[in-house]
């Protein structure tokens, strides 16, 4: 049985992220990375996490808060509103908007995340939140100004 990929990309999940969960495949691009890691997020899938995190950010020491979160957490949908190529070429961003629900509330998270290419492999590395005005475009393309949709 086909389904759609959780990253919201129109593939199927077993041409898009699916191989890349698997360990079959690196990621080629950082958003194809960012993709792959929002649906380890959906899928619970820490390891996954911990492993496409650059090895400098010692992310096996968050999967008790990893696997904690994942607890409470239903995620709801991914945008991507912008990619970007660093200073150097082994350097990338990806900004997006990923919507989740936390027990009873929905909830936004907005971040421009950096990715880094050592040895041929991607890795996140960190992120900052873009700064929005409130009567911006919501960046998650609703349609509606930043301060009534993910701005809340």
């Amino acid at each position: 049985m086909s389904s759609q990929c959780h990253c919201h990309s129109g593939l199927e999940y077993s041409a898009c992220c699916g191989p890349l969960l698997a360990g079959s495949v690196y990621a080629q691009t950082p958003e194809q990375l960012m993709r792959s890691r929002y649906c380890a997020f959906v899928l619970k899938n820490a390891d996954y996490l911990i492993n496409t995190w650059h090895p400098n950010c010692h992310a096996e020491q968050l999967r008790n808060e990893l696997t904690a979160g994942f607890e409470h957490t239903e995620w709801l949908g991914l945008t991507i509103f912008a990619t970007q190529n660093g200073s150097h070429a082994d350097e990338g961003f990806v900004s997006f908007v990923a919507r989740f629900r936390d027990k009873e509330h929905d909830r936004a998270i907005i971040e421009r995340s950096r990715f880094l290419n050592q040895n041929g492999r991607w890795y996140y590395i960190d992120g900052t939140r873009p700064e929005f005005g409130r009567n911006d475009p919501c960046p998650c393309g609703s349609g509606k100004k930043f301060k009534k949709c993910c701005g809340r």
